[in-house]
């Protein structure tokens, strides 16, 4: 078996929309890529008379629709090579999962609902294996069957001869419920439970029966399985969540489970193989596809009386006309080709065009020798099945993401854009509420980058080899960064004495004044200068950050980008972030609780009202504006988000949390949102031990090709993003200094209560 048994017509179909935006490849493509699909593109209507009423109900006709494939789906695939069936899948099962992206971003992440859809997406992503992942099992399935496919990051993919537009087209519905966001929820849930319940189409599973390729994912996915009956678990789990949430309609939800329905319906029909070309459609699309490459090779060839070459030139190449001239020619003896001087003399060895044609091509050539005895002239309905330009499957040009480092084509430095004018909490706001990563929202988009960009810029010196080197972070290697991180942790923990700055009280136990020999005796005074109100004050200048707890990671949800190691490392601190799907655990939680328990209750995080509470200072937006930013174009500034997270989860652990956690004790407030991420970060099992694995696994990777410059580049660009981490604490540091400074003291403030080290 190989990779290219799809029908020449659906081929030739393909590639004639290949050029076209409107096509489902080149839908496909943006939509994987982050971009908006058309605006007029619609799902297909639901029968209304079918919507069902309840959870029960939808359920029901979710069993009905399976038992309808199972009786249905196989017969309209009979005939046609198991080949052609997986293949066609694959567009829509390498990105299992992908629907649910919207539905485990940040701003939904913080109740049952979204802690039910991140538990969902983490099945499909392999609970943080990769190698588990549904995408990758099925790959793994068509490796069993002897298929291949260009990987799926890459534009060849899209570009791939052995895909028709049909397969793409099946994969677009989920994509679409991927970037929709919070206004289309229902639709993804629906889309969600209808995959879940029906699993791969019968005519998928049957066909890899007839392929022997029988692997995990059709034995995850199988009647039965225990990960099949944990999906369906959480897909009810889902939609109860949505139901509880307020009035449900369930008309939505059962719309999107009929856009998928829909899709396989017209996938399916697809896959009925279609009518081989005629002898003269098939001789004509071979001249189209020759003749560009002819062109200029054939001018003292003649036919009644004009040189080839004329009749060759691609701006005015008329196949038919060749055709006609050429069948009344010498070279050819209608009926007979093996008495043709065409395919017996001028493409064998050592005639004029030998290798020119492959054994496939020559064999066209006798079909329509032969056929002109019957047909001396094409149908008046004969046309080639494609063009030359797309029988060649000419690249399309796609268009490169923004770059960072500067290493963008020609090698030119970009120049950062102008730092946005927005305030603060407005552009936290905005890009808060962005539909999605990429371009799904091109404002957002314009705003993160020039973000990012400004602050990048301003960081630049700070990873400059020569400092790197002073502090032992330079030149890379894995086990010079796992020993830099050791001796800074050390260096937090014990530093100044705080080695024993936190307790171990539970998150709702109450400070006892005998605990206060547990604060460290250099801070116990300072400690003590600050009030209770000043410490609630204090608590909630982080709540914007510790709301949206993760943020930087979410772009590891977008469609395409959770299928590598090291994606799959970022979303499971992600999902540990969002509480790893119990919403008391999420840490933006933990925070409200405590808070609401000093009276100080917090409106939604992606509500107007939120960033304007007067109680917030604008420079608390300044890190969590960093994270949404680093969000929106974290799939190109992969390197520097590496950096970005080290930084986050090493400020965890020691001095910084464990003193807070101090202060928030003595004045009997819960301490637990500090004492938690001393505890998760940890570098042997925890946050910052993942974030040394993931940094470590994306050097190997840029170390396979050997080049020393591009593992410099790399480096480098982790480093700075480390560093954007210090530079975007430094404005509330200031901030919180101009109010308490007088009384406590600024570098106190600085080195101990938020934890910057002005590195």
């Amino acid at each position: 078996m190989n990779a290219l048994h799809t029908p020449a017509s659906d081929r030739a179909a393909s590639h004639r929309s290949h050029a076209s935006d409107a096509s489902p490849r080149a839908i496909y493509r943006r939509l994987r890529a982050g971009s908006p699909a058309p605006e007029d593109l619609a799902d297909e209507p639901a029968p209304e008379a079918s919507a069902p009423g309840s959870l029960d109900a939808f359920f029901a006709a979710l069993t009905a629709l399976r038992d309808e494939d199972e009786r249905c789906g196989a017969p309209s695939s009979e005939g046609v090579d198991p080949a052609r069936v997986l293949l066609g899948y694959a567009p829509t099962a390498l990105l299992d999962g992908c629907w649910l992206a919207a539905a485990v971003r940040v701003r939904h992440a913080d109740g049952a609902l979204g802690a039910a859809c991140l538990d969902a997406f983490y099945l499909e992503c392999g609970e943080g294996d990769p190698a588990r992942h549904h995408g990758a099992l099925y790959g793994a399935a068509l490796a069993a069957a002897g298929l291949a496919l260009p990987d799926l990051a890459s534009p060849a993919f899209e570009r791939s001869a052995g895909l028709a537009d049909a397969d793409f087209a099946l994969a677009i519905p989920g994509l679409r419920a991927a970037h929709r966001g919070a206004a289309r929820l229902p639709e993804a849930l629906g889309h969600h439970a209808a995959a879940t319940v029906l699993g791969p189409p019968a005519a998928v599973r049957r066909a890899a029966a007839r392929a022997r390729c029988d692997g995990l994912y059709f034995a995850e996915h199988a009647e039965g399985a225990e990960t099949a009956r944990r999906a369906r678990e959480l897909a009810r789990r889902c939609l109860e969540a949505h139901a509880a949430s307020g009035a449900p309609d369930w008309s939505r939800v059962w719309r999107g489970a009929w856009s998928l329905w829909a899709a396989r319906r017209a996938w399916l029909a697809s896959l009925r193989p279609a009518a081989a070309p005629s002898a003269w459609e098939a001789m004509l699309a071979l001249v189209e596809a020759k003749a560009r490459h002819a062109f200029g090779f054939h001018g003292r060839v003649r036919i009644d009386g004009q040189a080839l070459d004329d009749a060759l030139d691609p701006a005015r190449l008329d196949a038919r006309r060749i055709l006609l001239r050429l069948a009344r020619s010498p070279w050819i003896v209608p009926g007979r080709p093996d008495e043709s001087p065409l395919v017996t003399r001028s493409v064998q060895f050592g005639g004029p065009m030998f290798g020119v044609f492959t054994d496939a091509e020559v064999d066209v050539m006798r079909a329509w020798i032969r056929a002109l005895i019957e047909a001396p002239e094409p149908p008046a309905s004969a046309r080639a099945t494609h063009s030359a330009e797309e029988r060649e499957g000419s690249p399309r040009v796609d268009h490169e993401g923004p770059s960072i480092d500067g290493n963008r084509r020609g090698g030119s430095t970009p120049r950062a854009q102008p730092r946005a004018e927005l305030p603060l909490p407005e552009l936290y706001h905005r890009l808060l509420c962005a539909r999605g990563p990429g371009d799904a929202d091109r404002e957002a988009g314009e705003l993160a980058q020039a973000h990012v960009e400004g602050v990048l810029q301003e960081v630049h010196g700070e990873a400059s080899p020569a400092r790197l080197a002073a502090d032992g972070r330079w030149p890379w290697s894995a086990a010079g960064l796992s020993r830099w991180v050791d001796a800074r942790l050390r260096e937090q923990i014990f530093e100044e004495g705080h080695a024993h700055a936190h307790s171990t009280a539970g998150p709702h136990s109450a400070p006892h004044p005998a605990r206060d020999h547990t604060q460290p005796t250099g801070d116990a005074g300072i400690a003590r200068e600050i009030t209770r109100d000043e410490a609630v004050w204090l608590l909630t200048q982080l709540a914007p950050a510790a709301v949206i707890d993760g943020a930087w990671l979410q772009g590891a949800t977008a469609p395409g980008a959770f299928h590598t190691p090291v994606a799959a490392l970022l979303l499971r601190i992600y999902r540990d972030e969002l509480g790893a799907g119990v919403p008391a655990q999420h840490h933006g939680n933990v925070l409200r609780r405590a808070l609401a328990e000093q009276g100080v209750t917090l409106p939604p995080c992606d509500a107007r009202a939120f960033i304007e509470r007067p109680d917030f200072l604008p420079q608390a937006f300044s890190m969590p504006v960093l994270w949404l930013a680093f969000a929106q174009r974290s799939t190109e500034l992969l390197p520097e988000l590496l950096g970005l997270n080290l930084a986050i989860e090493m400020a965890g652990i020691g001095r910084g949390y464990a003193m807070a956690a101090a202060i928030l004790r003595r004045h009997r407030i819960d301490p637990y949102f500090f004492d938690l991420h001393n505890t998760i970060d940890n570098a042997a099992s925890g946050h910052t031990a993942w974030s040394i694995e993931a940094i470590t696994r994306f050097m190997d990777a840029c170390a396979a090709p050997g080049d020393p410059l591009a593992i410099e580049r790399a480096a480098l660009r982790i480093w700075r993003g480390y560093a954007a981490y210090a530079r975007a604490s430094r404005p509330l540091v200031r901030a919180v200094a101009v109010r308490l400074g007088p009384r406590i003291g600024w570098r106190w403030l600085r080195r101990h209560l938020l934890g910057d080290t002005g590195r």
